[in-house]
């Protein structure tokens, strides 16, 4: 494979890792200064105007910022898809690549589709809980990338502990899900007039902490399994701390009644947690059992991760 260009598929894959990471962070700033219909249209930013005008003031910029980004990711997605595309061609990556990279760039345009949507609905609490969700699997689509650019290969474990990284995995999406959730039912709408969804603040927050300590208790777990193996274990402790910093964090926000730096750092770990999630599970592998003379190997058993 082209140096040159082999490095280029990386640098452009892990950019558009941290660009999908960065636009939650900036959509949470949104939220939280109550710029949310800083633009109180879409795609206009207001009637007869793309761009804010004076007169929308900070909340108008802010918004109008967040939706800018919108085409710094879409065009990081299309040169990933370009450098896959050819590395394609030369043979150096599977046909998967391409049409990944593809997709994370479809998934963008329906991430400011649903965007104009929550604000046409005046930051519906649902819809807008729908903008976050796409974000996080498009996270998780941009770790794969990444591990494709890199060639890196499976990390392979007990069938216990591989059927563990499937369970904390979709335990781990349920976490985020609920945490969604308790963010539309608490005070940050993003804008003052925006509705909640009328769900108890408390009651929701309580319910997501209780899967947070599941989802530790777990992951613990899953050091202890992973612990004589080094890349296991450094791969499980990673995800181990990520949830711990997040739930201090939680913690922290809850009981100083969401502060908006707090808040901010939240949805900051949300993105670090969710790639972190990812990285466990799409490399973690079932070690293949020993296949008889002459037989094909467990398909089942084959990497995932891996070019």
């Amino acid at each position: 494979m082209d140096v040159t260009r082999s490095r280029a598929l990386k640098g452009w894959s892990i950019a558009s890792l941290i660009a999908n990471m960065v636009i939650i962070w900036t959509g949470a700033l949104v939220r939280l200064t109550g710029s949310g219909l800083g633009c109180p249209t879409w795609p206009q930013c207001e009637p007869g105007s793309y761009v804010p005008t004076p007169e929308m003031g900070i909340h108008g910029a802010i918004e109008f910022g967040n939706r800018l980004l919108t085409f710094v990711l879409a065009a990081i997605a299309l040169v990933t898809f370009v450098l896959a595309l050819r590395a394609f061609r030369r043979g150096a990556v599977g046909r998967s690549m391409p049409v990944t990279a593809f997709a994370v760039g479809l998934g963008i345009i329906a991430q400011a589709i649903i965007g104009g949507i929550s604000v046409r609905m005046q930051l519906n609490p649902w819809i807008v809980g729908l903008h976050m969700f796409v974000s996080v699997f498009l996270i998780l689509a941009c770790v794969w990338l990444v591990h494709h650019a890199y060639a890196s290969a499976p990390a392979f474990a007990p069938l216990r502990l591989a059927r563990l990284t499937e369970v904390v995995f979709a335990l781990g999406i349920v976490v985020i899900a609920l945490g969604v959730v308790t963010t539309g039912a608490g005070p940050h709408a993003g804008d003052g007039g925006a509705a909640r969804n009328a769900l108890s603040t408390e009651w929701t927050a309580k319910i997501h902490a209780w899967s947070v300590w599941a989802l530790v208790a777990l992951t613990v777990l899953g050091v202890v399994w992973a612990w004589s193996d080094a890349r296991l274990r450094r791969l499980w402790l990673i995800l181990l701390g990520a949830e711990l910093l997040q739930g201090l964090i939680g913690y922290v926000q809850y009981f100083t009644h969401l502060p908006l730096g707090v808040v901010l750092a939240h949805m900051v770990g949300t993105t670090v947690f969710t790639a972190a999630l990812g990285h466990v599970w799409l490399l973690t592998r079932r070690t293949p059992s020993p296949a008889p003379a002459g037989a094909e190997p467990d398909v089942a058993a084959r990497p995932r991760v891996g070019v």
